[in-house]
This record gives C-alpha cells, structure tokens and sequence, in this order.
C-alpha cells in the first residue's frame, strides 16, 4: 500500500467518525457554535496529514481563531467562565491534533517510502513480484553454488492482448489463476512470482522430471480454467509452458535473473 492510499483511507475514517459525532450533536441540540468547532478539527487534521508542519500550524491557528471570534460573538447560553472553558478545551483538542497528525505524516511518510522500496509483493496478484523473483533466483542460485542443491523454475507465459482484453472485461486472469490455482495446488515451500504477464514457480530441490509432473498438471487445470474466457481463440497462442532445471539451464535462469536485476535498477 503506498502512503498517498493510507493517507486518504484515514481520512476518511477521521472524517465519518466526525461526521457522525456531529450528527448527534445536531440531534442533541448542541450549540451551533460547538458543532462548528467540532468540525473544525477535521480541517486541522488533514491540512496536517497533507502539508505537515506548516500545514499544521497554519491550520491550528486558523481554526482556533474562528472558533475564538464564533464563541465570543454568540456566546449564547454559556458563561464567559465557560466559554472561556470551551475555547482552551479548543486550543488544547486543535493543537493536540496539529501535533501528532504532523508527526504521523513524517514517520509513515518515511515507513511507506521504505516498505515500498522493500515490497516483496505484487499488489495484483498477491504473490512474489519481480524484485521478490530475483532475490529468490539469487538465492537458489547461491545455494546450488555452496552445497549443489538443484531447483526448477516453471514458467506460464501469458499473451499480453488475452490479458489485457479480459481485464477490459472485468476479469484479472493473473489474479485468478495466482490465487485459485497455483497458490491452491503448490507446495508451501514453492515460491510464486509475477512477472508481467508470467507466473512463475520455483521448486526448490525438485529436478526436470518433478517439475514437468507439477508444470503438467497445473497447465491442465489454466487451459481449463481459459477456455471459459478463450471464446474460440487458439490456447497454443495464449499459453506456454517452460520448465528450467538448474544448473543445466543456467544461461536462461542466468539470463533472465539479469533482465530483472537491469529492469530494478
């Protein structure tokens, strides 16, 4: 999730819970003048969530002057002893919130900014993204050199016009077959990844026999699952299928670990 989406989804949260407050305010007959500052809090929270310090600032003092010159224009019903109870009540809700909506735009701004840079998955699909592939490829490959364990990569490789028709159409085929097929029919030691419009599987320890017995099976359950969607079209021109073994395929492993590391740059 990227900061902009966190920053809007609390937003709006704030903004419905002082929202219904304020609604029962109105029904309970509150002063127009509280309600008024009720609502004045939302305004400090999102000039500091969006402009931070200044924003801050400038929001609070903004704020609490118009909620000032309101209270002390139509006093109403109060005292100035309580109206003057209200009004720092007020400074002390504003600035409180100046503070700390401040402070969370800083440190989650910074949090987000490093978790997406450290993001492992593919928002999409929920599995492994490009960068999570080349750290796992790496990996596989470091072992393989260090103790000579052999992995496998199964790679499905999708037409990008079927892909991109059917998303047109409502229908994320990348999302369907990561999540209802091969997250379904793997083993939990099997990494999954995305990559454009390729899934890819990583059996660590499996050999070329083993993994063309996996790859089969799973490209009989996604032709099944796309000749819902292929409307007549031809399979073979939607769908292929390799299998690598490492080492005896390390020039397309290698190869391909390079084109990620290059695209990640």
């Amino acid at each position: 999730m990227k900061y902009a989406k966190f920053e809007r989804m609390l937003i709006l949260v704030i903004a419905i819970a002082i929202a219904v407050m304020a609604a029962a305010m109105v029904v309970q007959k509150t002063d127009g003048v509280e309600i008024f500052g009720h609502v004045m809090m939302l305004v400090v929270i999102i000039a500091s969530l969006y402009w931070g310090k200044r924003g801050a600032l400038i929001s609070f003092l903004a704020c609490f002057s118009a909620y000032t010159a309101a209270r002390l224009i139509w006093i109403g019903d109060f005292s100035y002893g309580a109206a003057l109870q209200l009004i720092v009540a007020k400074f002390l809700v504003y600035g409180i919130l100046a503070l700390l909506c401040s402070y969370i735009r800083v440190q989650f701004r910074y949090f987000f900014v490093k978790l997406e840079h450290q993001d492992f998955i593919d928002d999409e699909t929920q599995i492994g993204n490009a960068r999570f592939l080349a750290k796992e490829l790496a990996s596989r490959i470091n072992e393989n050199e260090r103790y000579d364990i052999p992995f496998s990569l199964i790679n499905f490789s999708l037409d990008a016009a079927f892909v991109k028709d059917m998303h047109t159409q409502g229908i994320d085929v990348l999302r369907d077959l990561s999540i209802g097929i091969l997250k379904s029919d793997t083993r939990s030691v099997d990494e999954l990844a995305r990559d454009s419009n390729d899934l890819l599987i990583i059996l660590p320890s499996v050999g070329r026999e083993g993994a063309l017995v996996c790859g089969q099976r799973l490209e009989n359950k996604i032709r099944k699952y796309l000749e819902q969607h292929l409307h007549n079209g031809e399979m073979e021109s939607v769908l292929n299928l390799a299998i690598y073994e490492y080492p005896e395929d390390k020039s397309e492993v290698d190869a391909l670990l390079d084109r990620l590391n290059s695209q990640l740059k």
